[in-house]
């Protein structure tokens, strides 16, 4: 009698479950997640670029308003402070309507050479379509100060701008 050796499981070969390395697929699928992601990133930084940069120029607007103010305030003299009359002679030397011209103002007096600079650093500072306005009031002796500026050249900025300053100087 022949006696058959009866085949166990354990006996079998193992099926190949073993896998080395990732397929093509995953890397593909992989590169694409990432490059999404890198892409969102990359907006968001032009957009926050963007508004740092209108929010520049409208600081830059602030800073040249306070900055034609103050430079009337160096010029007044005492007496203006005390008479009306000298003060509204005084305030009528620093009128300028609106004007994008750097050359704007009376020459060889220091009211006019103070609108010129100020023009002039506003289209420096703002741009080439940045105008001003003074418009001093002689009895109250308040001033407001207008800049105009364009920031349309910027993305996502407006053109006509326009910020008004009102103060005693």
């Amino acid at each position: 009698m022949r006696v058959h050796q009866r085949k166990h499981a354990e006996t079998r070969p193992p099926a190949r479950h073993k896998m080395t390395g990732a397929g093509l697929l995953e890397v593909l699928v992989a590169v694409l997640v990432l490059g999404i992601g890198l892409l969102g990133v990359a907006a968001t930084q032009s957009v926050a670029l963007k508004a740092n940069q209108v929010s520049a120029m409208r600081s830059q607007a602030i800073i040249e308003s306070y900055g034609m103010l103050d430079a009337i305030r160096a010029a007044m003299p005492p007496e203006a402070l005390t008479s009306s009359s000298a003060r509204a002679t005084f305030l009528a030397a620093y009128q300028l309507q609106r004007t994008c011209n750097a050359s704007a103002g009376a020459a060889g007096t220091l009211a006019g050479n103070d609108l010129r600079e100020w023009v002039s650093t506003l289209r420096n500072d703002l741009g080439e379509g940045a105008c001003g306005t003074v418009a001093c009031n002689p009895q109250s002796g308040e001033c407001a100060i207008t800049v105009e500026w364009d920031e349309s050249r910027l993305p996502g900025g407006q053109s006509g701008n326009t910020l008004t300053i009102k103060s005693r100087p």
